[in-house]
């Protein structure tokens, strides 16, 4: 066996059946062996595979770090077969990690409040035999608990859960939904929903998500989105010496007077001097506002002491997935796509998540 402490040998029984013609160990099932190396040496193994390249792990971290010479090919099917198993333990509505009820931050009218977010982010891919292929997306699925606003904290999550994956917006749904169960957001008062409105995303929280689980949801469409269509309108519109001083006014009155005031005082523009692409511009905007405005009501928002942008789901699809599946000259396929992802998603949670994973389930 290879164990942190070098390599070991023990000896086992072996039994074998005359009727099936199988054989087993039963000594490697107490000691939840499936392969030559230890569990504790998987998990570094592991931990290594989802911090970097495969290659650079295998000849400048691990010898370095542990003592252990193994091959890129090797730190690559460990940390593979590693996320594989959280995804099948997700897909399965297996739970991982303890069930516990997260201390919801409370508003400004006392009500305790949970959020949840989804998002997606492109995966370079590559073909059976290694060939270039089309980039797929990665869901990215989170259920947070911020610091109060105004709170002295080193870290802006108080608690944080990912899942993520090259699945369907469905499947990566209940497996939020699980994540979420599993923090008590049933317990808060009521849940936001924060996205930048992409198809679907909105459907999918407030059905497969919270469905029959939330008190209350409450959808709120991100600012800085929002404040950037209207911005690039702007722009066309007065040109670019007077863009930024109109933008920011423009800008300030979506977040203080909300979507719905912004969306009558476009209304009421003359375009019938426009050019007709800028006319299209200003009717994709007003359309887009239209259709969001029971999402942009920023002012109530921020009266509650709500989050109104969707910055952290935004930033977990840079911290889960590009900061280690998109790199110089990485391509994945598909299978490769989703352990990896599903095994960064476990490692950037809470770090209780990673440390039951492994003692309870990672090797059962």
């Amino acid at each position: 066996m290879t164990s942190l402490l070098g390599r070991l040998e023990y000896h086992r029984a072996y039994y074998h059946c005359d009727s099936c013609h199988h054989g087993w160990h039963p000594t490697d099932d107490e000691f939840h062996l499936t392969t030559s190396r230890t569990s504790g040496t998987q998990e570094v193994v592991a931990l290594a595979g989802v911090q970097d390249a495969f290659a650079v792990c295998a000849e400048r971290v691990l010898h370095r770090l542990s003592g252990l010479s193994v091959s890129a090919s090797t730190v690559e099917r460990v940390t593979e077969a590693a996320g594989k198993r959280v995804a099948e333990l997700r897909s399965a509505g297996e739970p991982i990690g303890p069930t516990e009820s997260w201390s919801w931050p409370v508003d400004t009218e006392g009500k305790t409040t949970a959020y949840v977010s989804l998002d997606a982010t492109g995966v370079p891919q590559q073909g059976p035999h290694g060939e270039h292929a089309d980039g797929r997306m990665a869901w990215v699925g989170s259920v947070f608990a911020p610091v109060p606003k105004g709170a002295k904290a080193k870290r802006r999550l108080r608690h944080t859960r990912y899942v993520s994956g090259l699945t369907s917006l469905e499947d990566i749904g209940r497996q939020l939904r699980q994540e979420c169960q599993q923090v008590g957001v049933e317990k808060a008062d009521c849940v936001i929903c924060l996205t930048d409105g992409g198809n679907g995303l909105e459907d999918c929280l407030m059905g497969t998500v919270l469905g029959g689980l939330a008190k209350e949801i409450i959808t709120i469409l991100d600012y800085f989105h929002c404040a950037e269509h209207l911005s690039e309108f702007i722009a066309l519109w007065v040109g670019p010496e007077k863009a930024e001083e109109q933008s920011s006014q423009w800008r300030h009155r979506l977040k203080h007077e909300g979507g719905t005031v912004v969306l009558a005082e476009l209304e009421k523009l003359d375009v019938s001097t426009l050019s007709k692409s800028l006319k299209e511009t200003h009717r994709q905007l007003c359309g887009y506002l239209r259709s969001n405005q029971h999402r942009t009501d920023y002012p109530t928002y921020l009266a509650r002491g709500w989050e109104i942008g969707s910055g952290e789901i935004e930033s977990a699809c840079k911290t889960v997935v590009n900061h280690r599946l998109k790199g110089a000259g990485m391509r994945w396929r598909e299978s490769g796509t989703t352990a990896v992802c599903q095994l960064r998603s476990l490692f950037k949670s809470d770090q209780i998540l990673w440390m039951h994973h492994w003692q309870h389930t990672a090797a059962i």
